[in-house]
């Protein structure tokens, strides 16, 4: 997968954006329990963890790579590629019946 410029994901709520488009309902079972939330900004990044027992925040983590998180953006660009092809085929009909 080619590092998109900028990503977010938050595994609690299930959500993943990439440079600006976000869904919810990515798959984060590959994303281990303490990590709160990732945050990536072109060629660098972080990992918040978080105590699982009392949800405070421990730490930010520095990563120089989203490969841990690979699972994560199939299921993102899984739900991204569905949604943008209905659209599509939305746009495709509405011009056709507008002709």
């Amino acid at each position: 997968m080619t590092a998109p410029m900028r990503a977010t994901i938050i595994p609690s709520d299930q959500f993943c954006s990439v440079d600006g488009v976000g869904f919810n309902g990515v798959d984060m079972t590959s994303v281990a329990p303490e990590v709160h939330a990732v945050q990536w900004y072109g060629s660098h990044g972080e990992v918040e963890i978080q105590d699982t027992v009392t949800g405070r925040m421990v730490s930010n983590d520095e990563i120089t790579s989203l490969d841990a998180f690979d699972a994560v953006f199939d299921s993102y660009w899984a739900i991204r590629n569905e949604v943008e092809a209905e659209q599509a085929e939305a746009e495709a009909e509405q011009q056709i019946i507008e002709v």
